[in-house]
């Protein structure tokens, strides 16, 4: 069965930066130290055979000195200071995280090489989003945590720590709420051109983002926050769930709803295969272990994935030119953060993590079960949110 929307979109992505990558990887690169052309990455870096042959026989014995006194000479052509080439690979190798340690001496390990090592490559788009983030989580968190009866002193507030209470259908309802409204924010102040938008186009985007992120930011926190002892799972930034499922989540739904009909189906979902699935969802997270600029890429990517929305074309074209900006910098950050060369299946991980969210149709069949429960009304916002969500 062919894969739709949000899913070919991925797999478009994926594909497109496999290519690219074995584009760089199938031709000649220039060698980091001496700057001559190589065809094959020696020692897990970008080093000719030269310089891997002369580190090789350099780390046996390397009391060389500084031809210019000032141990920085600059690597390039021409680069013949053997104390510095020396320094230089070191630096790479280290940054790399491929260096043996054993190999180099104590004075090779506080030699002054970081003033030999290249610059990073700036990320401002990953540095911008990130900031927004924070933002839009400090006010989800604020928001939900003063809408309770009894809300928490401010200074026992924070975003790590919590504290974190069970959720309850009350504090789901309005935790959506919140969401939608700082997903609007979010958007305006991290991506220029989405606040050019119509408001219909920022509607659209913000509904398709809360489908397909609030779940993935869950079990990402759920993962870093709680462990398998706890038996919590966020369900929004302030609230989780327990398993086995509280009935008390129930205590605040509207006059008129089937209580004990509604419970016995959320016991049966949580203790049947949505269980297993959830745990493996939360150990997955736990095994990969997103870095911050991981987690942010795919909240760009989640934001921006337009396939499926009843969108103008200059959206989907936006939407493709941010993702492939957001990208560029995440490869920036693999190749000089994570020491990644070959940054494929890593790139692959996540994006088999954003198909996992791809549940659209299940949730707004759950919502329609709901429904049927009279637990959500026609008025109810996140049943008109499910609603108003058009799928192609």
């Amino acid at each position: 069965m062919p894969s739709r929307g949000p899913a070919r979109q991925i797999v478009s992505i994926f594909f497109h930066f496999m290519y690219f990558s074995a584009k760089i990887s199938s031709k000649d690169r220039d060698c980091l130290v001496c700057g001559e052309a190589t065809h094959i990455a020696h020692l897990g870096i970008n080093l000719c055979r030269a310089c891997a042959v002369f580190y090789r026989r350099a780390k046996l014995s390397h009391d060389f000195v500084c031809r210019t006194t000032t141990g920085s000479c600059p690597p390039g052509k021409g680069f013949n200071c053997k104390r510095c080439r020396y320094d230089h690979i070191v630096s790479l190798l280290e940054r790399a995280g491929v260096l043996n340690t054993s190999d180099v001496s104590e004075e090779s390990a506080h030699s002054n090489i970081s003033s030999c090592s290249s610059e990073k490559t700036e990320r401002p788009f990953l540095e911008r989003v990130k900031t927004h983030y924070k933002a839009m989580s400090l006010h989800r968190h604020n928001s939900e945590l003063n809408s309770r009866p009894n809300p928490p002193h401010p200074l026992e507030v924070s975003l790590e720590k919590g504290p974190f209470y069970p959720a309850d259908f009350a504090s789901m309802t309005s935790s959506v709420r919140i969401l939608m409204s700082a997903a609007l924010d979010f958007g305006a102040n991290a991506f220029p051109d989405f606040a050019r938008l119509e408001a219909a186009e920022k509607w659209e985007l913000a509904m398709n983002f809360f489908y397909l992120f609030r779940m993935f930011e869950a079990c990402y926190r759920t993962s870093k926050i709680f462990t398998r002892e706890d038996k919590k799972y966020f369900v929004s930034y302030s609230t989780y769930f327990t398993v086995p499922f509280d009935k008390n989540f129930f205590n605040t739904a509207p006059q008129g709803a089937d209580l004990q009909g509604v419970y016995q189906h959320m016991v049966s979902m949580t203790s049947g295969d949505q269980l297993p699935l959830l745990h493996h969802h939360v150990d997955l997270f736990t095994r990969l272990n997103l870095s911050e600029e991981e987690f942010i890429t795919v909240a760009v990517l989640m934001f921006w994935t337009t396939s499926d929305l009843n969108v103008s074309e200059e959206i989907h074209q936006l939407g493709e030119r941010i993702r492939g900006d957001i990208l560029k910098e995440l490869y920036a950050f693999y190749r000089e953060e994570m020491g990644l060369v070959d940054y494929a299946v890593r790139l692959g991980e996540l994006m088999m993590v954003m198909q996992m969210f791809e549940k659209k149709e299940e949730m707004k069949e759950h919502y329609e079960t709901l429904r049927l429960y009279n637990i959500m009304k026609d008025d109810n916002f996140i049943y008109r949110l499910q609603k108003d969500l058009k799928i192609e």
